[in-house]
């Protein structure tokens, strides 16, 4: 979750548990509109209103042996401990994995959410798709439930990870498709995907990023669009968004380009200059894309703030470039992060019309000099500083005559220059399968670290596929 502590004390949390746990326990006993029920939903109310107050959101979740809220452990003792079981046993039956509240959510929301998780007919397999699909239908928006993932024997992070990442692009590849055919798009399993994204940052954040290193020529839309969404849910989580404002930008991103669906593929490739009408026709995928998720069926559950993305991604910090009969002073703050992401994922991706992409490090020098005028200063030095000094995915010469890629940037500042880097060419220039090496690493003897980068060199010009070896920890 985006919150790493809570200002709510201990005997707050559990306060909030028992509150939960009396609704739900009474309420398997008596009919939910009894008084006794009813009471004891007024005291649960009353106690998430608080908290919501002091925290701005609540998430309950069950992790193996602990209960959480917003990321902190909750203490039990002899005297509450059945409190702790039977919410555990509860949630598990009904494959919940957590429960996010946001501080919008009313007191009608919340008796209509606990209705639903009280229902006698619920199955006991796929009951949290059962909870998630009667709370679209009874239009609960600011109560979000995260489904317990399917557990798989000897399936890696790194591969949970991938088939996160190729999941999207059915997903969106499906989205697209029913938007053209005017059906709804199923925007709680886009919901359920980017809380997939959002655990998986969690997990291995520079693995993540090193998969947006995959570049597709065939299907560049969805797959910009997915290292799109994927940045953006990770610059938003640097700048301090709570996890209801995650799952909204994740679809602001993931849907960002949609208008290019009526932009003509030979004007998308083309591998010479556009003329102008080409030019004007490419420009007008915004407001396309805008219009095509103000028609969605389903538009309700999409966030307003989406349709501004489509709209706004374009625009530079001084409010230039398109749409040009925009009369705002300045964009929304999804558009601004987006804004970002979107064009370091294009400036490194080769197309038919530019085919050496800038490598990583170049484009984000290339940002640098136009900060301010192009991108918001601020969000701009948060992103170079989530991406790093090296970005994950760089391919770097070492002092040691050695070839790597950067696995993993170094998490302590006076370190950003020292990643961990994937040997993949020897000091002869050997392809080698190596090891993964620490660059601030010292020698014992010498005191000096072990290898140092000197320089970083264009993978598309040395003919490496850099994704191929994050793909490959995932094997």
């Amino acid at each position: 979750m985006t919150q790493e502590k809570t200002g709510l004390a201990q005997k707050e949390l559990v306060h909030l548990l028992l509150r939960t746990f009396a609704v739900l326990k009474i309420g398997k006993v008596y009919d939910f509109g009894n008084q006794i029920v009813q009471d004891q939903f007024t005291q649960l109310y009353s106690a998430l209103k608080g908290a919501l107050e002091t925290e701005g959101e609540i998430v309950l979740r069950v992790r193996q042996n602990a209960i959480l809220v917003n990321g902190v452990r909750v203490k039990f003792d002899y005297s509450n401990y059945h409190i702790f079981k039977s919410l555990c046993a509860d949630f598990q039956t009904k494959e919940i994995a957590a429960i996010s509240f946001s501080p919008e959510m009313q007191e009608d929301e919340l008796q209509r959410f606990m209705r639903i998780l009280l229902r006698k007919d619920l199955p006991s397999k796929g009951a949290c798709d059962q909870v998630i699909e009667a709370m679209d239908r009874e239009r609960i928006d600011h109560i979000l439930v995260e489904k317990i993932a399917p557990v798989e024997l000897n399936v890696s992070r790194e591969k949970s990870a991938v088939r996160m990442y190729f999941a999207g692009i059915h997903l969106l590849k499906e989205a697209f498709e029913k938007q053209k055919q005017g059906a709804s798009v199923n925007f709680n399993l886009m919901k359920r995907w980017m809380q997939s994204i959002f655990n998986h940052i969690l997990d291995d954040e520079s693995f993540v990023y090193g998969l947006t290193n995959i570049k597709n020529h065939d299907d560049y839309t969805l797959n910009h669009s997915i290292n799109v969404c994927i940045l953006a849910v990770a610059l938003g989580r640097r700048l301090g968004l709570t996890r209801e404002e995650l799952l909204d930008l994740g679809i602001s991103a993931f849907l960002h380009d949609v208008g290019k669906l009526d932009v003509p593929k030979e004007i998308l490739d083309k591998p010479s200059q556009l003329t102008g009408e080409e030019r004007a026709v490419v420009e007008r995928h915004v407001q396309h894309g805008a219009e095509k998720l103000i028609e969605l069926k389903s538009a309700r559950r999409l966030p307003l703030r989406a349709v501004q993305v489509a709209l706004e991604h374009h625009l530079k910090a001084d409010m230039s470039e398109y749409p040009r009969y925009l009369r705002k002073s300045t964009s929304n703050i999804f558009s601004k992060i987006v804004k970002i992401v979107d064009y370091f994922d294009a400036i490194t991706t080769p197309r038919v019309y530019r085919p050496q992409a800038l490598t990583r490090e170049e484009a984000l020098n290339d940002m640098r000099e136009k900060s301010g005028d192009e991108f918001n200063p601020t969000f701009l030095r948060a992103f170079a500083s989530m991406i790093g000094a090296y970005p994950v995915g760089s391919l770097v010469v070492l002092d040691s005559g050695e070839i790597g890629i950067v696995f993993e940037a170094n998490p302590h500042a006076a370190f950003q220059l020292r990643p961990e880097v994937k040997l993949i060419a020897d000091s002869t220039g050997r392809m080698v399968d190596g090891e993964v090496v620490d660059l601030s690493d010292i020698e014992v003897e010498t005191g000096k670290f072990r290898r140092t980068i000197v320089r970083c060199l264009n993978p598309d010009k040395c003919g490496i596929r850099v994704a191929d070896y994050f793909l490959a920890r995932a094997a």
